[in-house]
């Protein structure tokens, strides 16, 4: 399998539109939040706790390379560390892409380039997302549960805490039909398909009828033999999952306390958990525009200086979501570079 011209054509439009986007965000939030003190303020930076927050976010992405070789040892082989690097970090700079389509064709290029057969490499892929999200309840569940005792449960930060459980419980309710009740599932989306027929919406009819049913099987046939080869295995990715994302979720505060604004620390964190997950459906490349909008509503109550938050919402973007699409692009240039000669 080969990475086609469609591919890098999305990349190119993903990349070109995320960077407009992106900079007339900062410059506006910036120009917006700006005020005469906010020079001065800047003297307070703490270089150590900057660089604790970007060695957070390093740690946290070669956290997540490790879980995906734990999670390809389930499934009987090893990945190496360089594979899994241009998986996860590539990847990141392919959430460019409209809705991040970009990245599938390159993750399962990279595994059957190691031998996975394509059913392998579709079903490591969706554990890969599933065991992200069971770490996301894991930690996400309590903290709303501490969320609902704090100053959170009066800010915009609620709305999207029930968004977040909204569509928790939908994945949740699917993921056990598709398990329990899988021809009954299947036997549902032959109804659409038919249905989809009749009106000649012929794509649509073979994305339900064909692609989600074919899907589903590989889904099972990888939960059971990643369970056959080890459950201990999975269980582990899931720690891992867990840890990552715990590790990420500390930017946030490192970031406030190295502006030298007093925040606290476990609501910030909690913050930072939910709007990780709200922004994984944000339409716009990577996000941009829609998180440093969000992130300057939400953060601006707990912002004790005000005009540092455009500051820290540059910052906080820039750790959080910027250095792993610099590094991606890294990445992908490297193999683009490499596939040519």
């Amino acid at each position: 399998m080969e990475l086609n011209k469609g591919t890098f054509s999305q990349i190119k439009v993903g990349a070109k539109a995320f960077l407009i986007i992106t900079v007339i965000s900062i410059t506006a939030i910036l120009v917006i939040t700006a005020k005469k003190e906010t020079l001065s303020s800047l003297h307070q930076i703490s270089p150590f706790f900057l660089s604790l927050a970007l060695f957070t976010c390093l740690l946290r992405m070669y956290l997540e390379c490790l879980r995906l070789q734990t999670l390809t040892w389930a499934f009987g082989n090893w990945l190496d560390f360089k594979s899994s690097t241009d998986f996860t970090i590539g990847g990141y700079f392919l959430t460019l892409t409209p809705f991040g389509a970009g990245g599938l064709p390159l993750q399962i290029y990279i595994l059957m380039r190691k031998k996975f057969s394509f059913g392998e490499s579709s079903a490591i892929i969706g554990m890969r997302g599933i065991t992200g999200l069971v770490a996301f309840a894991l930690l996400g569940i309590p903290a709303l549960k501490i969320a609902q005792h704090t100053f959170i449960g009066g800010t915009g930060i609620k709305i999207l805490s029930r968004y977040l459980l909204i569509l928790y419980s939908i994945f949740f309710t699917l993921l056990i039909l598709v398990m329990a009740k899988t021809d009954w599932v299947k036997y549902r989306l032959s109804r659409w398909n038919k249905f989809f027929i009749r009106r000649k919406k012929y794509r649509m009819a073979d994305f339900l009828g064909n692609k989600v049913s074919n899907e589903i099987d590989r889904f099972k046939t990888g939960l059971k033999t990643s369970c056959r080869q080890g459950t201990y295995k999975l269980i582990l990715t899931i720690f891992l999952s867990c840890l990552s994302l715990f590790i990420y979720t500390l930017i946030a505060p490192l970031i406030f306390i190295g502006l030298g604004i007093d925040v606290p620390i476990i609501e910030t964190a909690i913050i930072q958990l939910v709007l990780t997950f709200v922004l994984m459906f944000a339409p716009t490349p990577g996000g941009s525009g829609i998180a440093e909008g969000i992130g300057v509503a939400i953060f601006r109550d707990i912002c004790t200086k005000p005009e540092l938050l455009g500051v820290y919402v540059v910052l906080w973007r820039f750790f959080s979501y910027y250095t792993g699409v610099i590094l991606g692009g890294f990445i992908i240039l490297r193999m683009l570079v490499i596939k040519k000669n």
